[in-house]
């Protein structure tokens, strides 16, 4: 099967798929690292369509604060080639980030609507768009207070849930796919902002990116795969975190800020998770949709999927 075939395959299996804003945000990232800027354009049309009063792009009614975030490079893409309406649409996300979204009294945002939850999801989603509207400075605070309330020093790892106000965490497990985001997160933001990331915050950025791949990949199994709570063996394996960590790792390298021998382990990783591919183009023996509590398929591991692939085209 050629590079050609298995994305097509990937994209056959994704376009169908039922997507939230951050499912149609990493779609949207996919089609732009892939290439499919046809693709990418139309999604970005449809979250200017479903951008809500306060600025969320692609709101669909849930309760997600910061998952229209992601959408902003498509947004951006779009307004670069003249459209005023998306340029506007992205200043009004940035400013939702900015000022409007519900935070705590430090100022790190609050994951869902009624909630006074961080989530580590919120890296991938906050991060890389405040990098994208030059908020460079707003996106470290958002780091560093991500990273305050939920990593783990002991570990090397960040726990998925807590509540800032009580103190509480709500979910304190190593998740695979978040520990993921967090990763693939910084990734996308050092990217997306090279060298107009300050060098010492870019530095801190990458040498933390780089220590998180490494305590994640303490965990992975045999078969170059990773139980979906990282450090529990009971719980099934998740393929999507091994296809973030691959698209991080694979990514870090062709940008020089990851040695090339992360490429072994990153091939390991997608190949797989590739394996689990079925005949239709669906990447099976994942962290499954809508709950992403058992088994199942995503939208999101079919963007990963092709965002790794697409990122080891780069080392190879």
């Amino acid at each position: 099967m050629t590079d050609g075939d298995l994305i097509d395959r990937l994209w056959s299996a994704l376009l169908p798929m039922q997507r939230l804003a951050w499912e149609q945000g990493v779609a949207s990232q996919a089609a732009l690292d892939s290439g499919r800027t046809d693709l990418a354009a139309a999604i970005a049309r449809d979250a200017l369509e479903h951008q809500d009063a306060d600025g969320r792009l692609a709101a669909t009614g849930d309760a997600g604060l910061v998952n229209g975030g992601c959408l902003g490079e498509a947004v951006a893409a779009l307004a670069a080639q003249g459209d005023a309406r998306a340029a506007e649409a992205l200043e009004r996300q940035r400013w939702w980030f900015l000022r409007f979204s519900p935070r705590d009294d430090e100022g790190v945002v609050w994951h869902l609507a009624g909630s006074t939850e961080v989530w580590v999801d919120s890296i991938y989603m906050v991060v890389p768009l405040l990098v994208l509207t030059g908020d460079v400075a707003p996106a470290d605070m958002q780091y560093r207070m991500h990273r305050e309330h939920l990593w783990d020093t002991n570990s090397g790892l960040y726990r998925h849930r807590v509540d800032t106000v009580s103190g509480e965490h709500v979910r304190g497990a190593f998740w695979a796919s978040g520990n993921g985001w967090a990763a693939a997160g910084m990734a996308r933001a050092l990217s997306v902002g090279g060298e107009a990331v300050p060098a010492e915050m870019r530095a801190r950025w990458q040498r933390d990116t780089r220590d998180l791949l490494d305590a994640i990949s303490r965990h992975q199994s045999a078969g170059g795969r990773f139980h979906d709570v990282l450090d529990d063996s009971a719980t099934f394996t998740d393929g999507t975190a091994g296809l973030m960590c691959a698209y991080t790792a694979f990514t870090g390298v062709a940008e020089g800020w990851l040695p090339a021998d992360y490429v072994h382990r990153a091939t390991r990783w997608l190949e797989a998770a590739l394996s689990r591919v079925d005949a239709d183009g669906v990447v099976r023996g994942v962290c499954g949709a809508p709950h992403f509590e058992t088994e199942g398929t995503s939208a999101e591991a079919q963007a990963f999927a092709i965002m790794a692939h697409v990122a080891s085209l780069r080392v190879t």
